[in-house]
């Protein structure tokens, strides 16, 4: 159902009080304080702008903005598809219902990453199952690769990258391209040249989905959240690949769940490419990535 709004003279608090009106139907008691990070995030600002700000005139198309985000979020969608943006890390990216939200357990990935050896030294990074672009475009903006390669069977994900990419285009530090296709298919010219293969591919079980919280479970695209094989199969696809496109010494690093990821590290050794092999914990101490270095060649 679509509301009435004037947007006459309107204020920042008035589009704070109009949007909490049009949420509290559905979030009650937490509808003001969501309205004040929707009008902030709708107008590209911290959290606590709509405080400091709250008798600033907005534009009409400002508080028309506001208005259309109010309707999408009171309407079920998740906050980050209502706004159309999300933090990751340092950047705020453009995202909708074609991609997957980015996650804080996706932004220590980052940390990581740039925390080891291959991550500092820069060279080619290369990231599978893209999506909004967050994992490459932070390696491009934070890192120093010379050349950052982000694959996606999605051809919708792969719009909603290269926008993020064309927006964050100053920022860059060194090339980001964008391939379509699925799993390492599209990088074969890369072989044995890649110093970073990073991926946080569907993990979830096809039979899990039911169990997934509504705003997942209804909002967020089916592909980039479950595949066959007990949610293992693009996994499994990555990893036996991804020794040939390695340099010696190069760093494969992905992201899973708790329940995988002691069987995705058993992947990895059973495929006999790559030498040390760990499990790390996310920030709330739950397993939840699988680094492993490809052996240096012999001497």
């Amino acid at each position: 159902m679509t509301r009435q709004a004037s947007s006459a003279g309107a204020t920042v608090s008035d589009a704070v009080a109009r949007t909490t009106a049009v949420l509290h139907p559905s979030l009650g008691p937490l509808a003001a304080g969501e309205a004040r990070e929707l009008v902030a995030a709708v107008m590209r600002q911290p959290r606590f702008w709509p405080s400091t700000a709250a008798a600033l005139v907005l534009a009409p198309e400002e508080f028309a903005a506001i208005a259309q985000a109010a309707e999408r979020r009171a309407d079920g969608a998740p906050l980050a598809y209502a706004v159309r943006s999300a933090p990751f890390r340092a950047l705020t990216l453009y995202v909708d219902e074609r991609v997957l939200i980015p996650r804080p357990e996706t932004e220590y990935l980052v940390d990581l990453i740039l925390a080891t050896p291959q991550g500092r030294a820069g060279g080619v990074a290369v990231d599978v199952g893209t999506g909004t672009g967050a994992i490459a475009l932070a390696l491009a903006t934070e890192g120093s690769f010379g050349r950052v390669v982000a694959s996606d069977v999605s051809a919708d994900a792969i719009a909603v990258a290269r926008e993020n990419a064309r927006r964050l285009a100053a920022s860059l530090v060194g090339t980001v391209e964008f391939r379509m296709g699925e799993a390492l298919a599209p990088l074969g010219d890369l072989v044995h040249s890649v110093d970073v293969l990073v991926s946080n591919p569907p993990y979830i079980a096809f039979a899990e989905v039911p169990e997934l919280p509504a705003s997942v479970r209804d909002w967020e695209p089916p592909l980039a959240l479950a595949c066959p094989d007990e949610g293992l199969a693009v996994t499994r696809a990555i990893v036996g690949g991804a020794g040939a496109l390695l340099r010696p010494g190069g760093l494969l690093a992905l992201e899973t769940d708790s329940r995988r990821a002691r069987a995705v590290a058993r992947m990895v050794e059973q495929g006999g490419d790559f030498g040390e092999v760990r499990v790390l914990s996310d920030l709330t101490g739950r397993e939840r990535f699988v680094f492993a270095t490809r052996p240096m060649a012999n001497r």
